[in-house]
């Protein structure tokens, strides 16, 4: 590709300082712009999104509708939320553990 004089410069001293080519450089440059395009415009999607989600109560339970992301896998989310709720179970009984171990007898009523 053909950059102008300053850039070019610029460019070289970078992929130099690196240890990389000029090419290499340049690849890696493009492909960092075009995740972090990718990523705003998911970021914009989902809050586009969630402008439009509608939230209330039905029954003492928070509903929310909305669309859903366009790269959500369910499954994987779901997944991912019960692993979220073991952890957060096995440190409260780890902890509790822990303090009913360590206190005088009689301290804890559990």
């Amino acid at each position: 590709m053909n950059f102008p004089p300053q850039l070019q410069q610029k460019i070289k001293k970078w992929a130099s300082s690196q240890g990389i080519s000029t090419e290499e450089f340049v690849l890696q440059a493009i492909t960092e712009k075009i995740a972090a395009l990718s990523q705003r415009q998911i970021e914009e999607n989902t809050q586009l999104n969630f402008n439009q989600a509608n939230v209330y109560c039905k029954d003492g339970i928070l509903v929310v509708e909305a669309e859903l992301p366009a790269n959500l896998d369910i499954n994987t989310f779901i997944d991912e939320l019960r692993e979220e709720r073991i952890q957060n179970q096995s440190s409260c009984l780890r902890h509790r553990t822990y303090l009913t171990e360590d206190a005088p007898k009689g301290a804890l009523n559990t």
